[in-house]
C-alpha cells in the first residue's frame, strides 16, 4: 500500500496544480455544445450559418496544431513551469473575446487562442508530471490530466444551459488565475535545471519534492541521464531527425505517436463533439440527460483508474481498456445499423447505444485515455521531449480532426453505424499493438525506461548509492 509521506504529498500537490490546465481545455472543449444552442435561438444577438459554426468548432484545432513546437521550444528555454504560466494569457484572451463576442470572427479568434493553449499544455503539462514524479506514483499522476479534462467538460455541460454565455465566460475566465497562482507555487522541475546546469537549484527543487529527503544519489543518476542524453547535442531538425533514426527512440516514437492516434481514432474527440446529437431518447431521458450522464460516469471511471494503474501495470489496462473500447462500439454499431437499415423496431432497445457509450467511456478512462499521455511523458530522452511532445500533440490534434470530420461524411453517406464498427476495431488494433509492441513502464525510473529501449541492463538505483540489477 502506498505511503503519502511528505514528499508523495508535494509531488501529489505539483503534479494536481499542473494538471489543472486540463480543466481549462476541458471547458474549452465543452463550452460550444451548450453555447452554439443558444446561438441558434431566434431571441439571440448573435446568429451564425451552419459554416461559420463549423469554422468556430475547428478553430480550435488549427491552433493546437501551430502550438506544439513554439511551446516545446519555450520548454527547453524557459523552463516547464514557466511556459506552462507565459501560455496562460491565451485562454484568458479567449474567455475575454468569448464574453464581449459579437461576431463569428471574435468566437474563430477565441477558439484559435484556445488552441493555442490547449496544444501548449497538452506539450509540456506530460513532460513535467513525469519528471516531478517517483516511478510509484508516476501512473497516478499521469490519469490526472485526463481527470481534469472530464470535470472541465463537465462543468460545461452542466452549467453552461443554465447562464448566460458572459457569466459562462466569467467562470471559466477565473480558471486561468486559480491556475497561475496555485501552478506558480509549485517548483521547476529538476530535470530542467539539470539540462541548465543549475544544479544547486536542481537539487533544491528535487530535495523538495522528495520531502526534504537526501537525494544526492537520484541527483546523480539525473545528472548522468541528461549528460548522457545531451552528449550529441544537436539542432531542432537533427533532433528531430533522431526521433526515427536511433533505434531506441523510433520504438518510443511508434509507441506513443501509435496510442495517441488510435486513442483518437477510437472515438473519444465524436463522443464528445456529437453524443448529444446521435443518442437517442431512453424514457425520460432526453439527449442532453444522456450526455450528463455520460460525463459524469467517465469522470467517476477515472477516479478509479488512478488506484488501479500503478498497481496492476500498464498493459493490463490496455488490454481491458481495448477489449472494452472494441465490444461497446460493436453492439453500438449494431443497434444503429438496424434503426438505419432494416425494418426491426429497435425502440424498445434504446438503451443501448447509452449503455455503449458507458461502457466505451469506462473502458477509455481504465487505460488508453489516461495512459497515451502517460507514456508520452515516459519514453523520451530529456533532449528530444521537446519536439517529440509537440508531434505527439500535433498527431493528437490531426486524429481528432480527421476523426471528426469523417464522422459527420460516413453518417451522411454511409450511416452512422460505421463510424462504431471502426472504433471497434481500433479497439481490438490496439489490443494486439500493445501485446507485440509496447513495454511496460510501471514502478520504473526514467532512466530505467531509457535503458529497456536501449536494450541495456535495467539498474535500479538505491537511495544509499549503491545498485541493484532488476
Amino acid at each position: 500500500m502506498l505511503t503519502l509521506t511528505l514528499g508523495i504529498r508535494r509531488q501529489l500537490a505539483a503534479a494536481f496544480a499542473c494538471s489543472l490546465a486540463s480543466l481549462i481545455a476541458g471547458c474549452v472543449l465543452g463550452w460550444p455544445s451548450p453555447t452554439l444552442k443558444k446561438l441558434r435561438e431566434p431571441d439571440s444577438p448573435l446568429h451564425l450559418s451552419t459554416y461559420q459554426e463549423a469554422w468556430v468548432v475547428n478553430a480550435l484545432y488549427y491552433g493546437t496544431v501551430l502550438s506544439p513546437f513554439p511551446s516545446g521550444y519555450l520548454m527547453n528555454k524557459l523552463g516547464r513551469k514557466m511556459s506552462l504560466l507565459v501560455l496562460c494569457v491565451f485562454p484568458t484572451l479567449s474567455w475575454i473575446l468569448i464574453y464581449f463576442s459579437s461576431s463569428a470572427y471574435m468566437l474563430m479568434l477565441a477558439r484559435l487562442f484556445a488552441g493555442f493553449w490547449t496544444g501548449g499544455t497538452q506539450t509540456v503539462m506530460p513532460i513535467y508530471i513525469a519528471e516531478i514524479s517517483e516511478p510509484q506514483v508516476r501512473g497516478v499522476f499521469g490519469t490526472f490530466i485526463q481527470l481534469n479534462i472530464y470535470l472541465g467538460t463537465n462543468f460545461a455541460f452542466l452549467v453552461g444551459p443554465y447562464v448566460s454565455i458572459q457569466l459562462m465566460a466569467i467562470l471559466c475566465g477565473i480558471l486561468p488565475v486559480i491556475f497561475f497562482v496555485l501552478f506558480g507555487l509549485c517548483p521547476e522541475s529538476p530535470y530542467f535545471y539539470t539540462m541548465e546546469g543549475r544544479h544547486a537549484a536542481a537539487a533544491d527543487a528535487l530535495a523538495w519534492l522528495r520531502g526534504d529527503a537526501s537525494v544526492d544519489a537520484e541527483l546523480r543518476t539525473v545528472r548522468h541521464s541528461v549528460e548522457k542524453e545531451s552528449a550529441n547535442q544537436a539542432g531542432v531538425f537533427r533532433r528531430i531527425a533522431d526521433l526515427v533514426t536511433v533505434p531506441a527512440n523510433r520504438k518510443a516514437f511508434i509507441i506513443v505517436e501509435t496510442m495517441n492516434a488510435l486513442q483518437r481514432f477510437s472515438g473519444i474527440s465524436c463522443m464528445m463533439a456529437f453524443s448529444s446529437v446521435v443518442l437517442p431518447e431512453t424514457g425520460a431521458l432526453n439527449s442532453d440527460h444522456c450526455t450528463i450522464i455520460m460525463g459524469i460516469v467517465w469522470m467517476v471511471s477515472c477516479l478509479g483508474t488512478s488506484g488501479l494503474i500503478d498497481k496492476a501495470g500498464r498493459k493490463p489496462l490496455l488490454y481491458v481498456s481495448s477489449i472494452g473500447i472494441g465490444v461497446s462500439m460493436l453492439w453500438t454499431g449494431v443497434w444503429y445499423y438496424l434503426d438505419e437499415n432494416t425494418t426491426y423496431d429497435v425502440t424498445g432497445w434504446n438503451w443501448l447505444p447509452l449503455a455503449g457509450f458507458l461502457a466505451y467511456g469506462c473502458t477509455f478512462s481504465l487505460g488508453l485515455g489516461p495512459l497515451s499521455s502517460t507514456y508520452q511523458g515516459e519514453m523520451f530522452p530529456s533532449n528530444l521531449k521537446g519536439q517529440a511532445s509537440a508531434i505527439t500533440t500535433i498527431t493528437t490534434a490531426l486524429a481528432s480532426a480527421i476523426s471528426t470530420g469523417l464522422f459527420a461524411v460516413l453518417s451522411k453517406n454511409v450511416g452512422v453505424y460505421m463510424n462504431f464498427y471502426i472504433f471497434s476495431a481500433v479497439g481490438f488494433i490496439n489490443f494486439f499493438f500493445t501485446y507485440f509492441y509496447v513495454i511496460e513502464t510501471k514502478g520504473k525510473s526514467l532512466q530505467m525506461i531509457q535503458a529497456e529501449l536501449n536494450g541495456e541492463e535495467i539498474v535500479k538505483p538505491e537511495m544509499n548509492g549503491d545498485s541493484e540489477k532488476v
